[in-house]
C-alpha cells in the first residue's frame, strides 16, 4: 500500500507514537523535520549546527530549508508511501509539499490533526524520552523504562531532548 499520510498536532500531541504504529501497520517510511534535523546536528553538518543554535535560542527553521529538507527525504524515502510526523507546520510549507507531490505524480491520502488538551500535552513533554540513536520515544512514567533507559529497539541511550 502506497500511504502518503501527514499528522498534525501540537508537540507532545502523539504524532510520534501514532507515526510509529501506522508505519508499522503499512510498512511505509515515517519521518519528521525535527528528526532530519536532528540527525543533521549528530552528523555536525553546517545546516544541523545552524538549525540547532537557531532553535536554541527559540527561533524556528525557515520554511525553505525545512522543505529542502523534506524533498531530500521524499526523493529517497518517499516512493512507496510515507507518514509525516508533524510536517507542514505552516501554510507556505503545506503549498511546497503539494508542488513536491505534484512533481512526482502523487498527492495526499489522508492529513490527520491529533487535538489533545494542553495539560495532557504539558504532562507528556515533562515526561517525554527519545532515544538518541533511532528516535523511539517513550515516557519517564513508563514501568518499562524507569529503572533502565535503554531503547528496546536498538538499545541505544532514552534521553531528554532539548528543545523539550
Amino acid at each position: 500500500m502506497k500511504s502518503r499520510i501527514v499528522l498534525l498536532g501540537a508537540p507532545g500531541s502523539g504524532k510520534g507514537t501514532q507515526a510509529e504504529m501506522i508505519t508499522r501497520h503499512f510498512a511505509i517510511a515515517v519521518t519528521s523535520p525535527g528528526t532530519i534535523l536532528r540527525r543533521e546536528r549528530d552528523l555536525g553538518t553546517p545546516l544541523g549546527l545552524e538549525a540547532d543554535e537557531i532553535s536554541k535560542q527559540g527561533g524556528l527553521v525557515p520554511d525553505d530549508v525545512i522543505v529542502h529538507l523534506i524533498e531530500d527525504w521524499l526523493n529517497m524515502h518517499g516512493k512507496v508511501g510515507f507518514v509525516f510526523d508533524g510536517f507542514p507546520r505552516t501554510v507556505r510549507q503545506a503549498e511546497r509539499l503539494n508542488e513536491l507531490l505534484e512533481k512526482m505524480g502523487t498527492s495526499l491520502d489522508l492529513a490527520i490533526w491529533l487535538e489533545v488538551p494542553e495539560q495532557t500535552v504539558r504532562d507528556r513533554i515533562a515526561s517525554r524520552l527519545q532515544c538518541r540513536r533511532c528516535g523511539f520515544t517513550t515516557s519517564l512514567t513508563s514501568a518499562r523504562f524507569a529503572d533502565r533507559p535503554v531503547c528496546p529497539y536498538c538499545d541505544g541511550p532514552l534521553i531528554r531532548r532539548d528543545d523539550d
